[in-house]
This record gives structure tokens, C-alpha cells and sequence, in this order.
């Protein structure tokens, strides 16, 4: 009478027959998952690396303003950004500049290194490039792909 009715033991073999429907469920979600992992990993590190970047330029123009024998001191500019971004393979660009604006023009004397400074005075500038390969290749991204960090500080 137990087994005419659908008793326990019926149960417990219908439970038993949609037990793999999980892991198909899994093997079906699983690549996408991971897709989103790794994208989600890749665009925090290259905002990771964009960050370090910016802190770069900004210590490289720090150490522009603690003298004015510094203003021109080039190689040290560099230098200072490339130890504050733990550059020890050179694999980073740093580019530096100063100009100066006597009249509060638009555009300094060196209009490659300085623009739209609209307050008359002498600027340094210092941008910091890398080359930044992703993980993956996405449809809408091409790699490698060119991060910059840049500050601007005016010293006189």
C-alpha cells in the first residue's frame, strides 16, 4: 500500500534523479563566471596601474618644487618618479617640461610641454606612460594599450 501511493521510497527516488541537474546547471554557468572574474580582475589592475601612474608624476613634480635648483634638474625629476612607481626595469616613459607663461597666455613658450595655463608664472609638468597588456582580449579593447599619469605643478 506504501509503494501504490507514492510513499517515501517514491520520493526519495525522484529527489535522487534531479540531483544532477546542479552540476549541469554549474557546467553551464561556470565559463561565465570565470569570464566575469578575470574581466573584473583585469580592469581592477589596469585602474590599479593608472593609479600608480599619477602617483608617479605627482612625486616626480613633488620633488620639482622642493628647490628651485630642481626646476631643471631632469634626470633627478625622473628619477624620483621612476623610485616612487618601483620602476626597476625602465619600462616606464617619464617625460618632463617647464615653461613659462610671463603674460597668463593659453599657451606657454613650450606649448608641447605646458597648455592652458591661464595664471602667468613658470609650470612643471611630468607624464608618466606604460604599456599595459590585458589578460584577455577584448572585442572592444585593443592590447596593448597605453596608461599615463600626469601633474602639473605651478613653482614660481
Amino acid at each position: 500500500m506504501l509503494l501504490a501511493t507514492g510513499g517515501p521510497w517514491f520520493r526519495r527516488k525522484a529527489r535522487l534523479g534531479e540531483a544532477g541537474i546542479a552540476g549541469v546547471e554549474l557546467a553551464l554557468a561556470l565559463p561565465m563566471l570565470i569570464l566575469l572574474m578575470v574581466g573584473g580582475f583585469d580592469f581592477g589592475r589596469a585602474i590599479y596601474e593608472q593609479n600608480r601612474l599619477a602617483a608617479a608624476a605627482q612625486a616626480g613634480v613633488q620633488y620639482a618644487t622642493e628647490s628651485s635648483s630642481n626646476w631643471t634638474s631632469t634626470s633627478n625629476i625622473v628619477a624620483a618618479a621612476r623610485n616612487d612607481a618601483g620602476d626597476t626595469t625602465n619600462s616606464l616613459t617619464v617625460a618632463t617640461g617647464e615653461c613659462t607663461c610671463p603674460s597668463g597666455t593659453n599657451l606657454c613658450s613650450a606649448a608641447s610641454t605646458c597648455t592652458a595655463s591661464a595664471v602667468a608664472g613658470t609650470y612643471v609638468r611630468v607624464s608618466v606612460s606604460e604599456s599595459y597588456s590585458t589578460l584577455m582580449n577584448y572585442p572592444f579593447m585593443t592590447s596593448p594599450i597605453t596608461l599615463t599619469g600626469q601633474s602639473t605643478v605651478r613653482v614660481q
